[in-house]
């Protein structure tokens, strides 16, 4: 959830870091750029410990800076769930350091989640390559210290939004893929309006909500996805949706300069209804349904106050709603997701397996349901007629009611391919695929034997 903290400590002696023997304390030189632009090289005293960094400059100020999940972890990745009650007990060993949560002040901050990703058609790489654009904002690639690719970022004067591959960033064993979704404010001035000053503000549910829905949340209904693997064939299309997604499917279309943001936003929601006529299922759908989920099971049932004693949630928060979705303090909700394109349909009744708006979707596994029970029928088919013509061989006696050879003529109805069995002095009807099935193996069973006889009178 939090994570990648960087605090100011007000009010804080220096002498209690330098008692800790925990923490040793190493000068470190370092360039910085200045409000004009300038580099400027700085000096401080810096102490490392379990993925965070105890600074103190010249000028006697004391930051904290680093993985604050890490530190919860004893210095360990951060690719597991960090979740509220995890953040709680952080802030607790932190006291141990002099870092009182109402007085250490947020300078920047991440805040995002890990998201399994366990879905055979999908995978960490494609959440992170669907981004197309997002609107005013600088694209950068990440990669991983072998300078492999593992993500994007975009960035803008205040914030950076990153997606990218949890697993292969933090070289995790795991039998799934995990993809990390995060919002990193590197300014304090958008959070004004939320309140949020101090470590404390961090602890406080209401606070934490709403800045999932109103930030989290919002930087994903902002972005333009594609992926794909889920509109693989373009060839239904009428032609002038053909000719518009020509230009939607360009990231470059979408910052010429030139376009209003009235005339961006009504070609976003016409490719984005695209995408959920004709697509397979819509990632970007998905991504919010997987944050929705993860960001339920990270909250936790305890308050905090700020001289690090925990106390029982007193209610103020039982029921709190995130973009229609309950965000339960006592009563989690198991999530459900449609089956086919991976829709919440946790609202819906419990034996519900396909989400109710989109028929599409329930077609979709009724077809696939028929054509396995099809290929089941014509697989045990096919075991019969290779038994009877093992058994038999050239005993048996065929009846060609049809032609199988005869090509179709356009215009003229075809005809199935129908066979009489004689077997025992029995008559059985095979017709369609099996009398096909059934002549060719036959044919292959006859040429067989043929060669056999041909063999042994050579060899005689």
């Amino acid at each position: 959830m939090v994570d990648y903290i960087n605090i100011l400590l007000s009010d804080f002696d220096f002498k209690t870091w330098q008692s800790d023997k925990r923490l040793q304390f190493q000068f470190k030189i370092s360039d910085q750029l200045d409000s004009f632009g300038n580099v400027v090289q700085t000096s401080s005293e810096v102490a490392h410990y379990r993925g965070l960094d105890f600074i103190r400059t010249l000028s006697g100020k004391c930051f904290v800076k680093g993985s604050i999940h890490r530190f919860f972890n004893a210095g360990s990745n951060n690719g597991n769930r960090f979740s509220y009650l995890d953040f709680m007990e952080a802030l607790e060993e932190l006291q141990d350091f002099g870092v009182i949560p109402d007085k250490a002040i947020l300078k920047s901050f991440e805040f995002g989640l890990n998201l399994p990703v366990k879905e055979k058609h999908l995978s960490a790489k494609s959440f992170y390559n669907s981004i197309i654009y997002r609107i005013g904002e600088v694209e950068k690639c990440m990669s991983d210290d072998g300078n492999n690719l593992i993500g994007k970022q975009f960035i803008t004067e205040d914030t950076t939004v990153k997606s990218y591959d949890k697993k292969q960033q933090a070289a995790l064993q795991c039998s799934h893929e995990i993809i990390r979704y995060e919002l990193r404010f590197r300014r304090m001035r958008l959070l004004k309006r939320f309140g949020i000053v101090t470590l404390y503000d961090l602890t406080d549910k209401d606070k934490l909500i709403q800045l999932f829905e109103k930030r989290l949340l919002k930087s994903v209904n902002e972005t333009i996805l594609l992926d794909w693997k889920a509109l693989p064939n373009t060839n239904k299309l009428p032609e002038y949706q053909k000719k518009k997604f020509l230009n939607w499917r360009n990231p470059n279309w979408w910052r010429e300069k030139s376009m209003t943001t009235k005339a961006r936003n009504r070609n976003k929601i016409s490719f984005e209804n695209l995408i959920k006529n004709k697509a397979r299922y819509d990632i970007k759908e998905i991504l919010k349904n997987k944050l929705i989920g993860e960001f339920s099971s990270v909250i936790a049932s305890q308050n905090f106050s700020p001289n690090g004693s925990t106390q029982k949630n007193m209610g103020t928060n039982a029921g709190r709603i995130v973009s229609g979705k309950h965000v339960g303090e006592t009563n989690m909700l198991k999530r459900k997701y449609c089956l086919v394109c991976g829709k919440d349909i946790t609202h819906l009744k419990k034996d519900a397996k396909y989400c109710n708006d989109n028929r599409k979707c329930r077609d979709k596994a009724y077809n696939l349901k028929v054509s396995k029970q099809r290929k089941a029928r014509r697989t045990q088919k096919q075991k019969e007629i290779l038994k009877i013509i093992n058994e038999l061989g050239t005993d048996l006696m065929l009846t060609r009611t049809t032609n199988p050879g005869r090509r179709k003529i356009a215009g003229i109805p075809g005809r199935k391919t129908s066979i009489i069995v004689t077997t025992n002095g029995k008559q059985k009807l095979y017709h369609g695929a099996a009398a096909r099935f059934f002549l060719k193996e036959f044919e292959k069973k006859k040429k067989l034997n043929q060669s056999n006889m041909q063999d042994e009178t050579n060899s005689t």
